[in-house]
């Protein structure tokens, strides 16, 4: 319990000083003596359907869960597609600003490099955002065939990481967050609320075995209360992708129950159908502690995070490389002549990254750290109009929930939520979070483990991936 709290207590500094300190209302600073050089979007996919099956989430609940009608399990839905359009349209305003984009298609598509993960949301999420970006014109995605494992994202279960010591994984994880007794007590505020909103006055899971019934209760059918599975950290052994090191017992059942929530929420469903009408907007948030408890646990620990995160890291750093050297680099994303890079994936990689780095972050009707739909990390690469030194910005921005829900325009002057965030150890000073190239390279080399990075002999381009289905 100890070192959970001063787990927390270090998170509410590192936020408190990042609110201290001048946060983005918009990605656009005033007075900024800079030209921006090069952009690196790190994103999540936007709005998806449930990804347990719909007989599985029954199991947890007393009531039927709402489907997403025609959307197979874990697909964007129409309003995940229109709301990543809109996120693209902002970034074309926001770079034509900048002077990245020019309104010419065939001047502006050359300097794009679209990257997705294997998975159909990510791909159909580049490629609407895209659309956005790039008014009229088709962005090519690049990325492996559907489902293929690619070793940027999931080193793991490509192979370049043929080995992961989940003890010490464990270790690292338990050093931090304590026993999982003491995670179900310092959670037991939104274990307690799943429980209301999962069992509401009067239900009650599946009755036991050889007991009596409860007056006034209903039983339905093979249901139970997961929040009432313990926390419990162990090792998995051997892991079999990214994220596998620590199985987290009950808190995975209780997240899986919650996951299509927000979800839910942020695809319009009618309000009696979010979790049944149980949450307000205040609450469904508070719910996703539990997923941002387990993304943590999974993902941002020191050992798991350099483990899964360095390749990922390493082709970022190089693609900023080739930028400031104008020289082509393998293991790099797209080329020197690229200067817009869009990456997306899940929000576990994100994770990943953000745990690698050391960087934290909270938008407004979210959690800290919390990675809502099509949220992004985003890296700029910047020279000083009157050093020419280069400098690099790093914010994650993301439509907050009431945007994706209203699928709001997004501008200029009405921008997604967007906070500049401290990167410890890489040189922030106490008034200006831009760092200096050479700072931030030192920095990333240092934190990059080697050792987890794709030999650039042996990386296998992605090539443009087309025909995913939409539905």
């Amino acid at each position: 319990m100890k070192s959970l709290k001063c787990k927390a207590i270090l998170l509410g500094l590192l936020l408190a000083l990042a609110i201290a300190i001048p946060v983005l209302a918009q990605t656009v600073k005033p007075n900024d003596d800079t030209t921006l050089k090069q952009i690196i979007i790190f994103g999540r996919h936007s709005i998806r359907s449930a990804i347990s099956s719909t007989a599985t989430l029954d199991m947890y609940s007393n009531d039927h869960y709402p489907t997403f009608i025609g959307v197979p399990l874990g697909y964007l839905t129409p309003n995940g597609r229109a709301a990543a359009q809109l996120m693209g349209g902002y970034f074309n305003a926001y770079l034509a600003h900048e002077g990245l984009i020019t309104g010419n298609t065939s001047i502006d598509l050359p300097r794009l490099y679209f990257r997705a993960n294997s998975i159909q949301r990510s791909n159909i999420t580049a490629s609407f955002f895209g659309a956005g970006l790039i008014p009229g014109a088709s962005v090519p995605v690049h990325s492996y065939e559907l489902f293929t494992p690619d070793p940027v994202f999931d080193p793991i279960a490509a192979g370049v990481v043929t080995t992961m010591d989940s003890a010490r994984a464990l270790a690292d994880v338990e050093g931090i967050y304590g026993t999982g007794p003491a995670l179900q007590s310092a959670y037991s505020g939104e274990l307690a609320l799943i429980s209301k909103v999962l069992y509401p006055a009067g239900t009650h899971p599946a009755q036991p075995a050889g007991s009596a019934p409860i007056p006034n209760q209903t039983y339905p059918q093979a249901s139970f209360d997961p929040t009432t599975i313990a926390i419990t950290l162990t090792a998995n052994t051997p892991v079999q992708g990214v994220g596998g090191a620590i199985n987290v017992g009950g808190l995975s059942n209780a997240t899986t129950a919650t996951d299509s929530f927000i979800m839910q929420y942020a695809d319009g469903f009618a309000s009696q159908d979010v979790a049944w009408g149980r949450l307000t907007p205040d609450t469904l948030s508070q719910v996703t502690r539990l997923t941002v408890l387990q993304m943590g646990m999974v993902m941002r620990s020191p050992y798991i995070s350099q483990v899964q995160s360095s390749n990922a890291a390493s082709h970022i750093l190089r693609s900023m490389t080739q930028a400031v050297s104008g020289t082509n680099l393998r293991g790099a994303f797209g080329t020197a002549k690229t200067p817009i890079l869009v990456i997306i994936s899940s929000d576990t990689y994100l994770d990943g990254l953000a745990g690698l780095l050391g960087i934290h972050w909270q938008l407004p009707t979210y959690q800290p750290d919390f990675i809502g739909p099509g949220g992004m990390l985003v890296f700029e690469l910047r020279q000083s109009n009157k050093t020419e030194q280069y400098l690099v910005r790093v914010y994650y921005t993301g439509q907050n929930m009431d945007q994706l829900r209203g699928l709001t325009e997004l501008s200029l002057d009405a921008p997604p939520a967007t906070m500049q965030v401290i990167v410890p150890g890489a040189g922030n000073s106490a008034t200006d979070l831009d760092i200096k190239y050479p700072a931030f390279s030192n920095f990333m080399t240092k934190v990059i483990g080697q050792q987890y990075v794709q030999p650039v002999a042996q990386e296998r381009q992605p090539a443009v991936l087309n025909n995913v289905p939409l539905e």
